[in-house]
Order: structure tokens, then C-alpha cells, then sequence
């Protein structure tokens, strides 16, 4: 019996999926797997597997749907000119190549480095920066980095001046820019335990749940926590995954997003260094956020009373890859949820505590670490967070080096100035799936009799009717909300019931409209895309991002159609995140920063819904 439609991807799953395509004769000798993922069902009856399928000879990426409930191939769709996301075996091979290249041994010679085999191989996605030699060929750029030990802080001596340039396809250098040379660094900046002393005074924190959690998981991977339900699972491509996201109401179960996921990112710098320019990265589309999950670490990455779930994803021949603890669930206190003292009635009060269940995956993409956390609130609001850590992109530093582009952060090493913008996919079904959006803004009364004290001010909602004119960027001095409803759902006051989106790190991308990153990443120039729910179009920069050309894929070529975004299934895209120019206090490891974006609740209750939480057993 094949498992519910929204179930995590099983390893089982995944070589069930492989021999039936090799038994399909669907699997040549030149053909690897870079996509196998729970699909998107129109319905929840059938389980579909998405499957991308690359044929290095004839160059054709095939988009495939498996249905496991069948056995059967549902659909197929061979894409030509595009290409695929970079398999993890090519990466390990472009590591080991780079290391064995005569060529490469004899350029970090000139640099002082005569052991090859202690050098640290950075590929990196090439981007596309409109050079000829890279035209008609897969490539990842190599930069390079020494470790003295195998324990030590690459990043803490990077060899620049030097990129290696890889052809994935033939597994060969096939050619080498040095641009310069820049002194390794003599500090090694070492960040693990035992490098520094540890800080005495920190005493024992325990979060103990003696009566057990108040959250429920049950085939497989539904969530159940007071009010909420919603199924949780990762993605090959956007890591975790949250599906069916719903709030029972008087045992009605009443729904308010179908998906909700990160659909993209983007990672521009500003260096204007060869080594450092290239770099533009769509962490999901080029890399896969899924197979750089996390195995979690219990009192590390999470703390409490914490239910995990594995997962798994497919290695490019198709084989399984099992990840144990993938998925951390867990409750936490969130200080004060309502509170009041009357001070008409004796200085009572009355206060409640807030608790939010959060469902978290961390992710490693080369330097940095992203931690994705979805929190569900007790009074129905819903937040996305992202935390970033790791280590910042580092560049040698000569003295009178140009500091425009980059910062310091310790003696010989700069780190370039750089983005993380997110792209958030929320497929929208508040009390059904016919949905509206409303762009507001707070704006002054003009001066005039209606306003004779010259403070009036108000809260102007615009209804969005295409998705053109729904495209917009966050605008704080107009206090700009969005705010989604079912028309047909009205509440007591006659208000239709819906969510109000709360931008907070509302960064957009800064290269500018000439840069080739601009055209790739098109979705970054603005904060709020609305479109029609579309299952073919769930990635916002396009299916096939690597090496992908500068014309404006994804969402800036699907919403020319200017399509209705009325009373009909839609999507919000929110584009957030940070703009981060380094400091000394980011080096050798950054400190969490966080990103985020909510949504709450806007006439979909008739009153506080968390009126009915009890009082606290520790007031006194």
C-alpha cells in the first residue's frame, strides 16, 4: 500500500522509484538522477514522485511524475538547452580532480604550498558570466583554501588569486585564472572546542516536560498541537516542507495553506575581484537545500522534549541516502501571550503564557549553515524564520588593498559584502481555496474639515486583481501589510476571514539591472509576487537554475501573463532576508543572525483565540 500522498520521502521509496524507471528502460548508462521528491497531487488520494533525470550524451533533463500508487510513469517532459542541478558526486570528483591536477600543484607551488593534498577544493556553481569558454559545457569554479590539519578553519587561509575551472561532464580541469597573488594568511583562527577558553558562570538551563509534550505525531509525519495540524516533510530541492497546514475550529477543520516552503534563494556579492564576482548562488536550485540537511544533535541543535523525524534523499545514481533525525519538533515557552492589570479593580491581573510549536531543519551549504524554523503559535499565527551561521566567504588581504567591496576581519583576511535573500512560497487556502489579496498601506488625511486637528490617518486596503499589479517591495514608511481572505467566508462582523502578512527583513537585490545575476534572480528585485497556484511552477527563478542565462526566468516571465489573482487558488512569494556587510565579530564563525517573515490571523477569528489558554501553574 503506498503511503499517504504528503508523507516523507522514504529510502524504500527512493529505490522503488529507481528500478521502476530502470525497468522502464528510462535509466541509460550516461543517465543520473538529480530530483526525486514527493510531487504536488491535485488531490490526496494518489502518491506522486517527481523525478529529474539528466542524460549527459544527448543533454535533455527529463521531468518525470511516478506514481507509486499505480506503479506507472504519469507524465513526462524532456527539457533541452537547460542544465542540471550539480550532482554531489560531481563534487566530489571535481574535489579530488582539482587536487591530482599537475597544473594546480604547480600554481599554489608559486604560493608556498607543496602539499596538494592538504588543500581545501571549494566548487562552486559557475553562475553565468557570459564567458565563452564556458559555453556548451557544465562547470564549477574551484576556489582554493589550506588547511594545515584536517580539523583546521579553511577559510582562515585562503589561497586567492587562483580559480580552477572544472567541466563536470568530462571530470577534467580545463583551465586555471591566476589573477594575482595574495600572502596566505598566518593565522590559523581555529573555532572548535578547545581553541579558545571556555567562559566560566554559565550555569545549567533544563527544559523539562514531565507531563510529556502537547503536540502529537501520527502517520508518519502529521503534526498535531492544539488547535493545528499540518504534515511536515523535506523536499530534495527546498529542504523542509510544511504541508496542509490547518486550524480546527469547534471540530470544523478549517484549512489556510496547502504548502508552504523556501523556494529559492539567492547569495550575491559585491566584490568586484574575479575570485569573489562570480559568485551569485541559488542555493536551492543550483545545490538541493534537501541534501544538505542535517543529522540533528539533541541538547545542540535542539533542546526539550523533541520528537525527530528521518528522512531521506537520492544520491545522483539513485541510491538512497538516509538521514537520521533530519527533523526536530519541539514546543518552547514565548514569554507573555495577553496580558492586563485593572487598575480600576484592585491592581488585578490577568496574564497567560505564549508557547509556539516549532518544527526546524538545519542545512550546510559549503561555508554558511541555515537553520529553517517554522513556528505555529497558540493564537494562530505562523512565522518562518531563518537563522544564518557559519563562516563568511573569505578573500586574501594585501596591505593597500581597496576595502570598498569588503571588511576585515582579521589580519590578511577580508570578506566580501554580500545578500542572503530568501524566497518564501506560501500556496494560500484560508477556509478554502478560493482567496484574494490586498495590498495595504497606511496613509495621512489630507488637511481639509474632515480633519481639522491634522492627525487623521488611516489604513487604505487596495484589492490586487492580476498579478502585475501585485508586485511590489516592502514599504515601511507607508507601514505596507498584505493581507489574503476568503471572500466567502465572513465573520461576525461581516469582515471575510483571512491572514495578514507582517514583512520584517525585507532586503532586495542590490546588483544592479545591467548585472547578469539581476536577470537569473529576477524574483529578487522585489519583496511580493501573487500568482495563480500553478504545481508546474513552484521554483521562482525556473526549474533549472545552474548556469541558467541572464532572460528572466520564473516568476518575472510567468507574471506577463498578468493573470487573475481573484477568487481562485493563489500564491504569495515573499522575498526577505539580510544584507551583510562582515565585522571583526564574524570571524572565524559567525554569530546567528536571523531572518523572518509572519503571518497572523486578520478577521479569521471573532475574537482572541487564545482567550481559553489557563493560567500558568507557576503564578504565585
Amino acid at each position: 500500500m503506498a503511503a499517504h500522498a504528503h508523507a516523507i520521502l522514504t529510502a524504500a521509496e527512493i529505490v522503488e522509484v529507481s528500478q521502476l524507471l530502470r525497468g522502464a528502460g528510462l535509466v541509460g548508462e550516461d543517465t543520473t538522477f538529480r530530483r526525486i521528491a514527493v510531487a504536488h497531487p491535485s488531490d490526496d488520494t494518489e502518491r506522486l514522485i517527481e523525478v529529474w533525470l539528466y542524460s549527459s550524451g544527448a543533454k535533455r533533463i527529463d521531468e518525470l511524475i511516478v506514481s507509486l500508487t499505480s506503479g506507472q510513469v504519469v507524465s513526462a517532459n524532456a527539457v533541452f538547452g537547460l542544465r542540471p542541478q550539480i550532482g554531489f558526486g560531481e563534487i566530489e570528483a571535481a574535489i579530488k580532480t582539482v587536487k591530482a591536477n599537475p597544473e594546480v600543484a604547480a600554481a599554489v607551488a608559486k604560493r608556498g604550498v607543496t602539499d596538494p593534498g592538504k588543500l581545501q577544493v571549494d566548487p562552486w556553481p559557475t553562475g553565468n558570466m557570459g564567458l565563452d569558454h564556458e559555453e556548451g559545457r557544465r562547470v564549477a569554479r574551484c576556489i582554493l583554501f589550506w588547511r594545515d590539519e584536517v580539523a583546521d578553519n579553511g577559510y582562515a587561509k585562503p589561497i586567492d588569486g587562483l580559480m580552477v575551472f572544472v567541466d563536470l561532464d568530462l571530470d577534467e580541469v580545463y583551465r586555471i585564472d591566476d589573477i594575482g597573488d595574495w600572502p596566505i594568511p598566518a593565522e590559523t583562527n581555529n573555532y572548535h572546542t578547545g581553541t579558545v577558553p571556555d567562559r566560566d558562570g554559565l550555569r545549567t538551563i533544563d527544559i523539562t516536560q514531565p507531563d510529556g509534550a502537547s503536540f502529537t505525531v501520527s502517520d508518519g509525519n502529521l503534526i498535531t498541537w492544539q488547535n493545528w495540524d499540518v504534515r511536515a516533510l523535506l523536499d530534495h530541492t527546498e529542504g523542509l516542507v510544511l504541508q496542509s497546514l490547518a486550524w480546527t475550529d469547534d471540530d470544523r477543520r478549517r484549512p489556510v495553506m496547502r504548502r508552504a516552503s523556501m523556494a529559492e534563494m539567492v547569495v550575491p556579492y559585491g566584490e568586484t575581484r574575479e575570485t569573489q564576482a562570480f559568485k551569485n548562488a541559488l542555493d536551492v536550485g543550483e545545490i538541493g537545500l534537501g541534501r544538505c540537511v542535517n543529522s540533528l544533535v539533541l541538547g545542540c541543535d535542539c533542546l526539550g522534549d523533541i520528537t525527530y523525524l528521518d528522512a531521506a534523499w537520492a544520491f545522483q545514481d539513485g541510491t538512497p541516502v538516509q538521514v537520521s533525525q533530519a527533523i526536530c519538533i519541539h514546543e518552547e515557552d514565548f514569554g507573555i501571550a495577553w496580558k492586563h492589570t485593572d487598575q480600576h479593580n484592585g491592581g488585578t491581573a490577568e496574564v497567560r503564557r505564549s508557547r509556539r510549536l516549532v518544527i526546524s531543519s538545519i542545512f550546510t551549504v559549503g561555508n554558511y549553515d541555515y537553520g529553517i524554523f517554522w513556528y505555529l503559535y497558540l493564537d494562530g499565527t505562523i512565522q518562518m524564520e531563518v537563522k544564518l551561521t557559519g563562516i563568511v566567504t573569505t578573500q586574501g588581504h594585501r596591505d593597500g588593498d581597496d576595502l570598498t567591496h569588503t571588511a576585515l576581519v582579521g589580519p590578511q583576511v577580508s570578506a566580501p559584502i554580500h545578500q542572503h535573500l530568501f524566497c518564501a512560497r506560501f500556496d494560500m487556502e484560508i477556509d478554502g481555496p478560493d482567496n484574494t489579496a490586498y495590498r495595504v498601506d497606511v496613509e495621512a488625511d489630507r488637511p481639509g474639515p474632515a480633519n481639522p486637528h491634522h492627525n487623521a490617518f488611516r489604513a487604505v486596503a487596495t484589492k490586487l486583481e492580476t498579478e502585475r499589479q501585485a508586485i511590489a517591495k516592502v514599504d515601511a514608511s507607508k507601514a505596507r501589510t498584505w493581507r489574503v481572505v476568503n471572500e466567502g467566508s465572513v465573520d461576525r462582523l461581516g469582515h471575510a476571514r483571512g491572514f495578514k502578512l507582517l514583512p520584517a527583513d525585507s532586503a532586495t537585490l542590490f546588483p544592479s539591472d545591467a548585472s547578469r545575476i539581476a536577470g537569473r534572480a529576477g524574483f529578487a528585485k522585489q519583496n511580493i509576487w501573487i500568482t495563480p497556484t500553478d504545481n508546474d511552477q513552484r521554483f521562482p527563478a525556473g526549474n533549472h537554475v545552474t548556469q541558467s542565462e541572464p532572460e528572466h526566468q520564473g516568476l518575472p516571465t510567468w507574471t506577463n501573463a498578468d493573470r487573475s489573482i481573484t477568487d481562485t487558488r493563489i500564491t504569495v512569494w515573499h522575498v526577505f532576508g539580510l544584507t551583510h556587510s562582515a565585522r571583526p565579530e564574524d570571524f572565524p564563525v559567525m554569530p546567528t543572525e536571523y531572518a523572518r517573515c509572519t503571518w497572523i490571523p486578520f478577521g479569521f477569528f471573532d475574537r482572541n483565540p487564545a482567550l481559553d489558554i489557563p493560567p500558568s501553574n507557576h503564578c504565585h
